[in-house]
């Protein structure tokens, strides 16, 4: 029985939304262009788009990319910068993974997941440089541009195959001088929680699933009788945890002050943040320590251009950053393990006299854990510097200049905090019975934890220049190094010669040409380096001379690329760790007596064990992209599409080695994965009167399907041919109803015990027996086949509204974990399981304590939708009019409302499940969290 529900209107109001733009374009006369630091307004004039250490006008770029400025993102005080790009960029799929306060709780991929192995993410890159982004603050941002294709990612060689995104931090302007102030404050609400059973209705279930697997009961009559009506609450307790220690709001509060400006000789920028945003936990302070979650963030960011002769410029782009995470002593994954896991009669919290509640069952008390475990604190500090000197060279050729970048980035952890025990007494028993040792406030160990240095050294020239008004040439060519050191591991390192290429002929016809000879450490010597091209070509349509005065197409242009990129897999041994230079051949000690020796406890071996493998290699991408740029109507509509059709191939995987060999190879380089779609994105911008309307869409559809892969199954559960991702599946055919049935069905092996309420299945391969060969592989996948956003914002006098949507379809989400989630495996879902009297009507399968494993192995039944649409963020605000700015002497002022999260539409709202983070609020995770704030920016 499986419940797969598509929402396939979801795409229907899209493609609607896209066709209402086209129809309103359609009636613009002349088009207004709608800008400005005041809401998320797209600006489809700017036309210079930033791309690997250079820019390119829209005109002369080839390349499958997508941006973003920072205007157009909605100022929210979260602490992954990341999500606010979330439905905003086509071919992007951001997707949140958890809810914790400055946790790395997110996840992107491009064009979706084109490999089944690990190390299958983007690249995030800030000034050019793979570094961390999530931490930063919104106001060192001046773009976002995603990468997509061969052209545009060669130029990082081994590092660019799994495409990338290329931030580009603020730089100062001559004459634009500014001092801008925010402030926000709000809080976070947390939602999607596990529903708690009450002490009655848990104990009730937790007989029914003893009885239905033929045990006696737990709890007798007087029990029940009294967690019914609470007679006693320190022998009956009826615990609520998560009501008496979780909050429902957490606040969060950011404050940034901005200085930019410049003149013929200096330009700079500069900015100091400062983030806090406070855990849920409730009743953690104590006369010494407040144990609660917290994380507080400090940024700064000074950006400086010096032109120190007419032919000299000298660049710093330095960023510092410290982030301070408070933690609970046992940890906020153990504290919420308890509190949604621990049964609600498991003890009283405090017994009469007010010690902490406990038995030899359960010795973790939520209220001990949060006020007699300690703190830890971690601080992380983080350097993020870069320099580059660009000097001319006219004196030997009209646009040739030389160019050295090198950046020094450090990261560094410390951590320290206070210690503490606590006892827990059991007084319903006689003598009371004493657990845990408890132990008086104490020093924790404070010492530096890790420390990492990471340097990138770029030289080489630049060359642009138009030749006979007809002929334009940009050239770049690098040499690259990086390395990067800590101390518990070997550096890493890696060096790279690159180039590219642009021509363009009467600013219609581009060329271009991208080719980089990367090499790393990882490989074999005589095997480290490899060459990847990329070539690209454009036709600008529009400034030929049968469109030149078009009335209705302002811009057209076609193009197309294809290349060879590279991406280093990570390389796994058999029980999954990491295997560094996996060509080397290992030894590991201790294994057993030498072959031919006589045995003795003291007698060691040396086992191979992982063999090397010096053939192992880089993936390699076929890339082909071919894509069209339109605007209509003098640019108040404006379209682009691409079609993407790649090939990865010697992805890693395992040797598959028959067990006689007697030794293992770590992986080898055998799998291919196909990848096909489109993405498409459009804009619109028009003004109506005193209203300033500005609209953006985005749409992407992936096909990512292994075609070859080591493996040794049954045919029929085999991943060859299916999307990456995918699992394998018991297929489920509805509830046994009586044994009758049972024993007219194939003989049950997946538990040892199978009776009325429990799953029935398919026998797939006919043999009369349900075993493990009856599973099948298929194609359900939590990877959405197709991703998009859409968003708005309106401008009307002084007031401005927009808001954003992303939205998903073809994922799909397995809420087995999600039934059994809870004490015991129950929760408020086990009310509705089936019994003798509500077999009719029964969601699920019987309550099961022991025995249940027929109903908890993967299958069909289990299968939902995780389709949705989020309203991702929301702002509406007003600005100070010019008069009163004048008046005043500043340059205005925009008080504003923002919300991230807000609420979303799926399959999945009556189980009160967010689609996104099933676990969010279950288990040990964070619940999911929504983001509400009032923010102020001054500009002066």
């Amino acid at each position: 029985m499986t419940r797969y529900i598509k929402c396939s209107g979801i795409i229907l109001g899209i493609m609607c939304y896209l066709y209402t733009c086209t129809a309103l374009a359609q009636n613009t006369i002349q088009q207004e262009c709608v800008t400005g630091e005041n809401g998320n307004l797209t600006d489809s004039t700017d036309k210079l788009i930033e791309i690997p250490f250079g820019t390119r006008s829209r005109e002369e770029l080839n390349y499958a990319q997508s941006s973003l400025r920072y205007n157009q993102l909605t100022k929210v005080p979260i602490s992954n910068l990341s999500g606010l790009l979330a439905g905003r960029l086509s071919g992007f799929l951001f997707r949140w993974t958890g809810n914790q306060p400055g946790g790395g709780n997110v996840s992107y991929q491009i064009r979706g997941r084109s490999s089944y192995a690990q190390g299958s993410s983007p690249a995030f890159l800030v000034d050019g440089i793979e570094r961390d982004f999530e931490d930063m603050d919104i106001s060192e941002i001046k773009s976002v541009t995603v990468l997509k294709d061969a052209a545009a990612l060669n130029w990082y060689g081994l590092n660019g195959g799994n495409g990338a995104i290329l931030v580009t931090t603020k730089r100062g302007k001559v004459g634009e001088n500014l001092i801008s102030f925010d402030a926000q404050g709000g809080f976070q609400s947390a939602s999607n929680l596990i529903k708690p059973l009450n002490s009655f209705d848990f104990a009730t279930l937790y007989n029914r699933g003893l009885t239905n697997a033929g045990q006696a009961p737990a709890y007798n009559d007087a029990a029940l009788e009294g967690y019914k009506n609470h007679t006693d609450p320190y022998l009956y307790p009826d615990n609520n945890y998560l009501d008496r220690f979780l909050n429902k709001r957490a606040s969060t509060q950011r404050y940034a002050l901005i200085f930019s400006g410049g003149n013929d000789r200096v330009r700079y920028f500069s900015s100091v943040s400062y983030f806090n945003q406070q855990g849920l936990f409730k009743e953690t302070e104590t006369p010494n320590y407040d144990s609660n979650y917290g994380y507080k963030r400090y940024n700064f960011r000074i950006n400086l251009d010096y032109d120190v002769t007419k032919t000299l410029t000298l660049t710093l782009l330095a960023g510092l950053r410290s982030e301070v995470r408070n933690d609970v002593g046992d940890g906020t994954s153990t504290v919420f393990s308890n509190l949604y896991n621990l049964p609600p009669n498991a003890f009283p919290i405090l017994n009469a006299d007010g010690s902490y509640g406990g038995t030899s069952l359960f010795q973790n008390n939520p209220l001990g854990q949060l006020q007699a475990t300690g703190f830890s604190r971690t601080t992380t500090n983080i350097l993020l510097a870069s320099i580059m000197a660009d000097q001319k060279l006219d004196f030997i050729t009209r646009g040739l200049s030389a160019n050295l970048f090198f950046s020094y980035d450090g990261y560094g952890n410390y951590g320290d905090g206070l210690s503490e025990n606590y006892a827990v007494f059991n007084q319903t028993v006689t003598p009371v019975q004493t657990y845990r040792t408890p132990a008086v406030i104490a020093y924790r160990t404070a010492a530096f934890q890790t420390n990492t240095k990471n340097n990138e050294l770029w030289f080489g020239l630049d060359y642009n220049r138009t030749i006979a008004t007809d002929h334009q040439i940009k050239a770049n060519v690098r040499a690259q190094q990086y390395v990067s050191a800590a101390v518990d591991r070997l550096d890493y390192r890696s060096r790279m010669l690159l180039g590219r290429a642009d021509y363009s002929f009467k600013q219609r016809y581009m060329l271009g040409f991208t080719g980089s000879y990367s090499g790393s450490e990882n490989y074999a010597p005589g095997r480290r380096f490899g060459f990847f091209p990329a070539v690209s070509a454009g036709w600008l349509i529009s400034k030929e001379d049968f469109l030149k005065d078009a009335s209705v197409i302002s811009y057209l242009k076609l193009r197309g690329s294809y290349g060879r990129s590279g991406n280093i897999g990570p390389t796994y041994d058999a029980s999954g760790n990491v295997v560094r230079l996996p060509y080397r051949t290992l030894f590991t000690r201790d294994a057993g007596p030498f072959l031919g020796s006589t045995f003795s406890t003291s007698t060691t071996a040396r086992l191979v064990s992982p063999a090397g493998n010096p053939l192992t290699t880089w993936e390699k991408i076929d890339r082909l992209n071919l894509g069209t740029d339109v605007d209509l109507f003098k640019g108040a509509f404006s379209f682009s599409f691409d079609y993407f059709d790649e090939k990865r191939t010697d992805i890693l995987g395992p040797a598959n080695l028959p067990g006689i060999v007697g030794i293992a190879i770590a992986q080898v380089n055998s799998g291919k994965v196909s990848s096909k779609g489109f993405d498409a994105s459009g804009t619109f911008n028009k003004k109506i009167g005193e209203v300033l309307i500005s609209t953006n869409a985005n749409f992407t559809y992936a096909k990512n399907v292994i075609l070859e892969r080591t493996e040794n199954v049954l045919p029929n559960q085999s991943t060859i041919g299916r999307y990456v991702n995918g699992g394998n599946y018991y297929i489920a055919e509805g509830i046994f109803q009586s044994q009758a049935e049972i024993n007219a069905s194939p003989r049950q092996t997946l538990s040892s015990l199978v009776v009325p309420g429990d799953l029935r299945y398919k026998d797939v391969n006919n043999d009369n027996v349900i075993d493990a060969n009856d599973a099948v592989s298929s194609d359900y996948t939590d990877i959405p086949k197709i991703f998009y956003g859409f968003g708005f914002n309106i401008k009307y006098k002084q007031f401005d509204f927009g808001a954003q949507f992303q939205g998903v379809e073809g994922r799909t989400v397995d809420l087995s974990d999600i039934m059994y989630a809870g004490p015991n495996g129950l929760n408020q879902l086990s009310l509705d399981t089936w019994t003798p009297a509500t077999a009719a009507s029964a969601k699920y399968p019987r309550v099961g304590i022991s025995d249940n494993g027929n109903n908890t192995v993967n299958s069909t039944f289990w299968l939902y939708s995780g389709d949705f649409l989020k309203l991702r963020s929301a702002e509406i605000g007003y600005s100070t009019p010019r008069s009163l700015n004048q008046r005043l002497r500043f340059k205005g002022a925009r008080i504003f409302v923002s919300g991230n999260n807000i609420f979303s539409i799926s399959k999945l709202d009556d189980l009160d499940i967010d689609p996104e983070t099933p676990n969010a609020g279950r288990f040990s995770s964070y619940p999911y969290v929504k983001t509400f704030a009032v923010g102020i920016n001054v500009k002066f």
